[in-house]
């Protein structure tokens, strides 16, 4: 193959052609392009020559001012691309003008354009590709407009739209509009979005004449790539190679003796559609899915059931032309909601597991981004998060690349013109997008990192909406939410947490209901379950914060203190009210399945763990610490021997708080004990015994109990010490740091003592104990 290489190259040399135009010298023009042109003596006057003026054009354009040469042909084409390199001229003093501004003022921005290219599969990174057609668009906010032109063809040929860059002459001021410059490749239903970075981008900003003419160039180059790939083998591949012939055989035909019948496939995908898994989230189309469904899963012949209903399994998997194996994964992920449950056959995991781990550029479809959503949708409905939402940070990382691949994070209106009939409504796509933000934002507030998508990425200023509605909600939500964790992470400020728990307290006040419809159980049936969703993470975020004040070491006002106290309240009321009516429509609705019998949960239960997310563990968790906190290191101004006649704890009708007085401590320990009593009352034994199969509602219940009996336990023994030192008689002035140390540590070693011993329990003996099986 060598030798061929070789004698190929020696060919090329011999050509006497070749050898003539690689002599050709490269004249510099001098000459206007009108008198080269019409072959007219031009006297060179500038900025207006005498032909041209007496001819009374409107301009007259010289070449040789800008720093590079063109021949004849180039320069005497039907259109002679002067406009580019005027405006490469003109970007070259804006960028040299905005480099003296940085150094005089540190600062500057540069102008944009945006790009939609596409390019043959085959290509390198740099290459235009020969089977792409440019059609040109409308221009829009400062951009021109640019021609059409079709190169040759060797494939099927794809449309793209193309935007010119408008230079501005300042470009030292406005908003950085370069990071709009960008590129969308498109190939056989894949997708993949260039940034102003990429070369792909550069090349196409240089205009449809100068990439046809770099496509001429690309084919010679490609020959010898295509050569190599025949010596070394493709690569890249190898991870579809897997799919199809794997060691063990086929990852595609293995999951078929595995697949229900063609029929119930059929029958859950109708009632994905109809279930809240679909209808709070509305990313995929129901057309497209059935659609994609009948296409590549191929029914066999009618066989006669159990119960005398013709069914046909499904004889094969068909994989589309363009090998996008993510529309399969689509089916399969919605079976494993409301089929599988978590059950699912380890051949559809081992295939899972394969469609995720794929890297390479021919995975760039929408539906991958839809299936790995759908991955994420999964393991949170099943609450298979992980301590964190560990299990969720390479997923969700995943999520966000594939989607930002797919130039989701940009306008899609434009990105995605006219490709409706391939990746669906493009309201799909926006969706898609809201909630791989929605993903980012919440794994990554659980695992306290910044957001994967940062805004270099994508532009906040997009989310926020007038509209109201589900999406709207989530939007105004990603807005605010999104911000505080900016800040939070911006190294360049010290971030004011309180001022993050003002703008969520907003956020409340303004896109909620009033907050007593959602701690009152007797008005919890009037909202949409949806909205807990959103709220969530929105009382998760606000505790959060108020903690992060605490531990910051900042002097705490009375306030403070109280609202932290409020905001995990309302967070248990609400996660006790969701999950008490999501079993409410379950006994109002009964399934078919005895659910009772079964390993899994009830349909509104199980939903009620997405809706929850880690509401319940964070708001418990951080009880915890705040009550150990005033419990063991005797904070002056806390005296609970003291407390035994006050009231049962603030109000949750709304997030105002006190701001003159402290909430009794021994009254917050009741209020907590009495919102989570209602899940503990006998007449509610059996949604014991469900919330029991979850892993999930064991750790909330778990938890509670637990915290239930520590601060009980560190409630005794911190009165005793008050009582026997006369701890109340004592003025705060009159103590101490000393003292309160000594007194802190006593209360320490006798909680030392009990908690040891509860803690060494046999787990039997431990939850029979707090009475989790009452009633069984």
């Amino acid at each position: 193959m060598a030798r061929d290489l070789e004698k190929s190259r020696s060919k090329v040399g011999a050509d006497p052609q070749l050898q003539l135009a690689r002599r050709r010298r490269r004249k510099v023009v001098k000459s206007c392009t009108f008198c080269r042109q019409r072959k007219l003596k031009c006297d060179q006057q500038k900025p207006m020559c005498g032909q041209c003026a007496a001819r009374k054009l409107p301009e007259c354009v010289y070449t040789d001012g800008f720093n590079f040469q063109l021949t004849s042909d180039e320069l005497f084409s039907d259109k002679p691309n002067v406009s580019l390199i005027r405006r490469i001229q003109e970007l070259e003093e804006a960028l040299e003008k905005s480099s003296l501004d940085d150094q005089r003022n540190g600062s500057g921005s540069a102008s944009s354009a945006n790009c939609l290219d596409s390019q043959d599969d085959k290509t390198a990174p740099g290459e235009p590709g020969s089977s792409d057609t440019h059609t040109s668009t409308t221009s829009t906010n400062g951009f021109s407009n640019h021609g059409s032109i079709s190169g040759p063809s060797t494939g099927s040929s794809t449309s793209v739209n193309y935007i010119e860059p408008a230079v501005s002459a300042t470009g030292s001021k406005g908003p950085n509009k370069l990071a709009d410059f960008s590129v969308m490749r498109l190939k056989d239903g894949r997708f993949t979005y260039y940034g102003p970075t990429s070369i792909r981008a550069i090349i196409t900003a240089s205009g449809d004449r100068f990439v046809a003419e770099y496509v001429k160039v690309w084919n010679k180059v490609k020959a010898e790539l295509n050569a190599s790939k025949t010596v070394h083998g493709r690569q890249l591949i190898a991870e579809y190679s897997s799919l199809i012939f794997a060691n063990t055989g086929s990852l595609i035909e293995s999951v078929v003796p595995d697949l229900p019948p063609y029929e119930t496939i059929e029958s859950r995908l109708h009632e994905y559609f109809d279930d809240p898994l679909h209808t709070y989230f509305l990313f995929l189309d129901k057309e497209k899915v059935l659609r994609d469904f009948s296409k590549c899963f191929m029914p066999g012949y009618v066989t006669n059931s159990n119960d005398n209903v013709p069914r046909r399994q499904v004889a094969m998997l068909v994989i589309p032309d363009n090998n996008n194996y993510f529309t399969i994964g689509v089916v399969l992920m919605i079976l494993c909601l409301n089929h599988y449950k978590t059950a699912i056959p380890a051949s559809i995991q081992r295939l899972f597991v394969s469609l995720a781990g794929f890297t390479t550029a021919k995975s760039m479809f929408v539906e991958r981004a839809q299936f790995l959503l759908l991955i994420y949708i999964f393991r949170v409905y099943n609450g298979l998060n992980g301590s964190g939402s560990a299990h969720l940070v390479s997923l969700t990382s995943l999520l966000c690349t594939t989607s930002m691949n797919l130039g989701l994070h940009k306008d899609i209106d434009k990105l995605y013109a006219g490709q409706s009939p391939t990746v669906g409504p493009l309201q799909c796509l926006k969706n898609l997008w809201y909630w791989t933000l929605f993903a980012d934002l919440n794994v990554s507030f659980d695992i306290g990192s910044p957001v994967f998508v940062t805004s270099e990425h994508f532009d906040d200023a997009m989310l926020p909406t007038a509209e109201r509605g589900r999406i709207p909600l989530l939007r105004n939500f990603l807005y605010v939410s999104r911000r505080c964790l900016h800040q939070l992470y911006d190294r360049s400020q010290s971030p004011s947490t309180l001022h993050f728990v003002e703008q969520l307290t907003t956020f409340i006040e303004r896109e909620f209901r009033p907050l007593s419809c959602y701690t009152d159980l007797n008005l919890f049936s009037e909202i949409d379950l949806f909205e807990i969703m959103i709220l969530s993470p929105t009382l998760a975020m606000m505790t959060n914060f108020y903690d992060l004040t605490r531990l910051s070491g900042a002097e705490l006002s009375i306030r403070v203190k109280n609202g932290f106290i409020k905001s995990m309240l309302v967070g248990a009321s609400v996660a006790v009210n969701t999950i008490l009516r999501c079993y409410e429509l379950d006994e109002q609705h009964p399934p078919t399945v005895n659910f009772q019998q079964s390993k899994i949960l009830t349909p509104s239960l199980n939903l009620c763990v997405l809706l929850l997310n880690s509401l319940p563990v964070r708001t418990l968790t951080e009880t915890y610490g705040l009550m150990f906190h005033k419990l063991m290191l005797f904070e002056k101004g806390l005296i609970v021997s003291l407390d035994a006649g006050s009231s049962d704890g603030p109000t949750l009708d709304d997030l105002s708080v006190p701001d003159s007085i402290f909430l009794s401590f021994r009254g917050i320990f009741l209020k907590f004990c009495s919102i989570f009593d209602e899940l503990w009352k006998p007449e509610k034994a059996k949604m014991t015994h469900m919330l029991w199969k979850s892993h999930y509602f064991v750790i909330i219940m778990a938890l509670e109990r637990v915290n239930r009996t520590v601060f009980q336990m560190g409630l005794e023994y911190r009165t005793q010490v008050e009582v026997d030192y006369d701890w109340p008689k004592l003025g705060n002035d009159e103590v101490s740091d000393d003292v309160v140390k000594m007194l802190a540590d006593q209360v320490w070693n006798t909680y030392s003592t009990g908690i040891t011993d509860l803690i060494e329990m046999d787990a039997g003996d431990f939850l029979t104990d707090f009475d989790m099986f009452a009633g069984e």
